[in-house]
């Protein structure tokens, strides 16, 4: 008879980065480095060799255990030969933890890496560092640096993300510098910090940050009527990764900026894709077809007649509730709206997606035209990747 004895767990370290990883023994990683090292510039100088890749993986793997005094002495040693110094720029960012972040850093400070250099290096290492606490607070000291600045804050923004992501009860405090840089630059009509402001918390996407955002909403604030079209728009395209979160939060709101019909067009149609970030239910997309059959604008008609359309025919399992919002919602509305030609805004949206392997891609394009021109006003394309269950924006 059998007998249930619990189960067996393996917990994996987390103390090295697993990936890439080529097994190998590691006994002395400061000399090995300088062997891999050599290998890749004498064997790689005419053309790439067959074992590039791996002694590659090889390199970033040891220098993953290498300590950081390790690092500066083989930087010491490398860093005015240019064929070493381009192979260490190239691995060290893919190493992937705090004590690389920190290490560039300190050395563009000291004047041994070019702004180029350093920009490529640190955007890197951004995003294959792990997400976690001082990560987040070395990025916000870098963020300091005027010349990198911006690159840095939006960085500082998807860190968050990453961050909350593996741990979901993230604290708001991490956001507490970015939302005061908003109030700031609310405050004295600073329109290019207001822009970095939101793009940051547009990219850390976390609930905390809808407060803020939407003190700059057109319509929900007399104050933000009088802002640029262009941070308008930027408020409400923050509110996508919110809305991925908390669908319930952003819903009404997005809602209300579309059917406002003292608002922009550019606006409400920027707000009609932030809405359908959060998976409407039958009832809401039904609610909006049924407001959209009076409207007079024919721009955000046709551009929320088009975005419904391509919707009905998603096949990617994550959709499929809103494809039967969008088949449900499509009957409502004006055949005629399936008639009018490219000058007016429209949504795209394709995808294929093969169910026994589970993969897919999907894409979608917006075009957002106004009256003045035929040309688009703004194009938005992103393209999205199934694997294994699991999904994922690739571009945009």
């Amino acid at each position: 008879e059998y007998l249930a004895r619990g189960s067996l767990q393996y917990e994996f370290a987390t103390e090295i980065l697993q990936t890439p990883i080529q097994l190998m023994k590691i006994s002395d990683a400061p000399a090995q480095i300088t062997e891999v090292l050599k290998h890749l510039v004498a064997n790689n100088a005419a053309m790439v060799h067959d074992d590039a890749p791996l002694k590659f993986v090889q390199l970033i793997q040891l220098l993953r255990v290498a300590t950081l005094e390790n690092i500066e002495a083989i930087w010491a040693q490398f860093k005015d030969k240019p064929v070493y110094r381009r192979w260490l720029l190239d691995a060290l960012p893919a190493v992937g933890t705090p004590v690389i972040v920190k290490f560039i850093k300190e050395k563009f400070l000291a004047g041994e890496l070019t702004l180029p250099e350093f920009i490529q290096a640190l955007v890197v290492a951004l995003q294959m560092v792990t997400a976690d606490l001082e990560t987040i607070q070395l990025t916000a000291k870098i963020a300091t640096i005027p010349a990198l600045r911006e690159v840095v804050m939006l960085g500082y923004g998807s860190m968050i993300a990453k961050h909350c992501v593996a741990v979901p009860t993230c604290p708001a405090e991490l956001l507490r510098p970015i939302h005061e840089i908003a109030a700031e630059a609310m405050a004295k009509n600073d329109i290019p910090q207001i822009t970095l402001a939101l793009k940051v918390l547009g990219n850390a996407g976390h609930p905390a940050s809808l407060k803020p955002i939407m003190k700059l909403l057109p319509g929900l604030r007399t104050a933000a009527t009088a802002l640029p079209l262009r941070v308008q728009v930027d408020a409400i395209l923050a509110l996508r990764n919110i809305a991925k979160k908390e669908p319930k939060l952003v819903q009404p709101v997005a809602l209300q900026l579309v059917l406002d019909r003292a608002l922009h067009p550019e606006v409400r149609m920027v707000a009609c894709i932030a809405l359908f970030e959060t998976k409407p239910s039958v009832a809401l997309v039904s609610s909006l077809a049924g407001a959209l059959k009076t409207e007079t604008n024919m721009h955000v008609a046709s551009f929320a007649y088009s975005h419904i359309k391509s919707l009905t025919r998603i096949t990617a399992p994550d959709m499929a509730a809103v494809a039967g919002a969008a088949n449900v919602a499509i009957k409502l509305m004006s055949r005629k709206l399936d008639r009018l030609s490219f000058r007016f805004s429209r949504a795209l949206q394709i995808d294929f997606y093969h169910t026994p392997l589970m993969i897919g891609a999907a894409g979608s394009a917006y075009m957002i035209n106004d009256a003045a021109t035929i040309l688009p006003r703004a194009v938005v394309a992103k393209a999205r990747a199934y694997m294994a269950g699991a999904a994922a924006d690739v571009l945009e």
